[in-house]
């Protein structure tokens, strides 16, 4: 079976092996030992501090095969990016260029750089080794930050977002980044890409074009990779549009991937979980399968196990209560998988 928990120093090593395992594209999860053992940290005091209203905080979780103890997938939020440097996408949108004269109307689309999403919350890095992208640890990891959010609602902001990953090669070749970002950056997609997740994001800025890109004027295949998901991340885009996420017309200024957006209140597991006490089963559970969490902050846990709805709580198994490190008794938080 499979348990999601918050992170831990030990493991470091887990998460160099699925950082590259998950190849190129994914920003927020660099192949780079220090920078995940600083993303660890920063998890570590995210979940130690009391919050009023959401800030720098970040929020780490492991997904583990409770039959072996190893960690086999990653998934985190942050509750507020663009507070220290602004978080840039490309906003598509229309210019209107009109001759009354010649009688002549064109709606010409083009990527305006903004940072509208900056003080939103956001879902990153979720990466699961391929062995185990199965439907029920794939839901199960995402879906278990959305019970966390909904835990703690002061935590993040009533808008939150995703970034997808846009289309490139497995040898890093991007081709939006070569029609636009090379021109102004003078390196690869792949080392701007690792650059922007182990460094200071200012260069973004610095080198980046300020005015419109007009999408007609780029190469047909940089044009038609214009929001498009990179093939590796169908899954996990499924499960977050079934959540209610919705593309509003952002995409990533590197490999312009679309970004996903909704009203947190709104997203079905937020909207559908229910608190109440566990309740012990004598029998084997026979009720459908269920996300179910347990524990305060960084004690935080959630599980995915049949389980059958009561008018007093939730019944769950000895062996699913043993998993989240609770009794009967107990205050849980469960929704339907």
């Amino acid at each position: 079976m499979y348990l999601v928990r918050p992170v831990d120093f030990a493991d470091l090593p887990a998460l160099e092996r699925l950082a590259q395992q998950a190849g190129i594209g994914i920003t927020n999860f660099p192949a780079n030992r220090e920078r995940l053992n600083d993303k660890i940290a920063s998890s570590r005091r995210s979940f130690q501090t009391d919050v009023v209203q959401p800030g720098d905080e970040s929020y780490l979780f492991v997904l583990v095969d409770t039959s072996n103890d190893q960690i086999i997938g990653c998934c985190g939020i942050d509750a507020m990016v663009g507070v220290d440097t602004p978080f840039y996408s490309y906003r598509i949108d229309e210019v209107v260029h009109a001759s009354p004269q010649l009688q002549i109307h064109n709606r010409v689309p083009a990527l305006f750089l903004c940072h509208d999403y900056s003080g939103t919350s956001r879902l990153i890095a979720l990466v699961v080794d391929k062995a185990h992208q199965n439907t029920v640890a794939m839901s199960l990891l995402s879906r278990a930050r959305l019970l966390f959010i909904a835990r703690y609602p002061e935590r993040f902001t009533a808008r939150l977002f995703a970034e997808l990953r846009g289309e490139s090669d497995k040898h890093g070749y991007s081709s939006f980044w070569d029609a636009l970002g090379k021109h102004f950056f003078s390196m690869d997609f792949k080392k701007a890409d690792y650059l922007s997740g182990v460094s200071n994001k200012n260069f973004i800025a610095e080198l980046m074009p300020r005015y419109p890109i007009y999408v007609p004027t780029l190469p047909e295949a940089a044009q038609d990779a214009i929001g498009v998901i990179h093939e590796d991340s169908d899954q996990s885009a499924d499960i977050l549009l079934n959540e209610g996420f919705e593309f509003r017309g952002y995409v990533d200024i590197f490999d312009a991937g679309p970004s996903i957006e909704a009203r947190t209140e709104s997203l079905r597991t937020i909207a559908q979980q229910k608190m109440d006490k566990a309740l012990s089963l004598t029998d084997k559970a026979k009720g459908p399968m269920h996300l179910i969490s347990a524990g305060h902050l960084e004690h935080f846990r959630v599980t995915a196990a049949h389980a059958e709805p009561q008018v007093a709580g939730l019944a769950i198994e000895k062996a699913t209560q043993e998993r989240l490190g609770i009794s009967s008794g107990h205050r849980i938080q469960w929704v339907a998988l």
